[in-house]
């Protein structure tokens, strides 16, 4: 009821902001209300204080040269709690990782955060709106980082969000990557510039890598490939020495059948004692085979 009365008050302000800035305040109530509200049960956070926060990092900034240190006042405003054992990490397989996450209700991926969810979006700084915002996305540059280009508003964001989100990551972390890109990251993205190098002992205690293989072709990259090694080094070097690799675990390896189950792995379920069902049939058809001669025999 109080915060029923709270979002009232609030609907003017609202209505005076820019479509961009309205679009980040509705975006913000329906996560802490509709989305995600446990974290927010005590302490929900002020969507409109956050915004100023936002647009302040952004405001009249060149879409192409941001510091990025700009968004650090935002990303701490905007932390909420993720639980212990819940925090996932990805490179190349977002609409997989986003699946498997299920918006927060499995596990968290920075997405799925209160800072993710409200920078999952593209945006920029004008020299030409009132509050210093591109209100036509399409002028955006993305998050790409290109010789001329170097730090887009996006990339900025993405890289300060992805910095705080790891260095409040505790226990036991799994880390998705796609089996059929090779190599399974390169040395320029997110994930090894900006959150690997934040998994650190004692907060995080151990470490699974989910190997994603949603094709019918043979994985371009396994467990005991190098880039997997590279990981188990970077990560015992952060005193996480407890790190297991497996490609389509169960728990991946249910939604990529209900996804697609025509692949070739989605015929060779296992039974919980761990033995292939076609196993099972194979040795039933046998079986029969065997009495039914030795029945015939008897009889003739």
């Amino acid at each position: 009821m109080l915060y029923s009365a709270i979002t009232a008050a609030l609907l003017p302000m609202v209505f005076a902001l820019s479509p961009v800035g309205q679009e980040f305040v509705g975006k913000c109530l329906y996560y802490q209300t509709t989305l995600n509200p446990l974290p927010f049960t005590d302490n929900k956070k002020n969507c409109s204080l956050l915004w100023e926060s936002f647009r302040d990092a952004i405001a009249f900034q060149s879409p192409c040269h941001v510091d990025r240190q700009r968004f650090a006042g935002f990303c701490n405003e905007s932390q909420h709690h993720v639980p212990s054992n819940k925090f996932v990490f990805w490179e190349h397989v977002y609409e997989t990782v986003m699946r498997y996450t299920n918006r927060g209700k499995r596990a968290f991926s920075i997405s799925d955060t209160l800072t993710g969810f409200l920078g999952d979006t593209k945006f920029c700084g004008s020299n030409s709106s009132s509050d210093g915002v591109e209100q036509d996305r399409s002028k955006c540059p993305g998050y790409e980082q290109t010789p001329t280009c170097p730090w887009p508003t996006e990339a900025a964001f993405w890289a300060t969000a992805s910095e705080y989100y790891s260095k409040s990551a505790q226990g036991e972390v799994e880390i998705m990557l796609d089996a059929t890109s090779d190599p399974l990251f390169t040395n320029e993205s997110y994930f090894i510039r900006f959150e690997l190098p934040n998994l650190k002992d004692p907060r995080v205690t151990a470490a699974r890598i989910l190997l994603a293989h949603n094709s019918a072709l043979p994985p371009r990259e396994t467990c005991s490939g190098q880039s997997v090694e590279f990981l188990r080094r970077k990560l015992s070097d952060n005193g996480v020495t407890n790190v297991t690799c497996k490609i389509n675990p169960s728990s991946l390896k249910f939604q990529l059948c209900s996804e697609n189950p025509v692949l070739p792995f989605c015929s060779l379920d296992c039974d919980p004692n761990g033995a292939p069902l076609m196993y099972h049939q194979q040795v039933f058809i046998i079986c029969w085979l065997l009495v039914t001669v030795t029945i015939s025999t008897l009889l003739y």
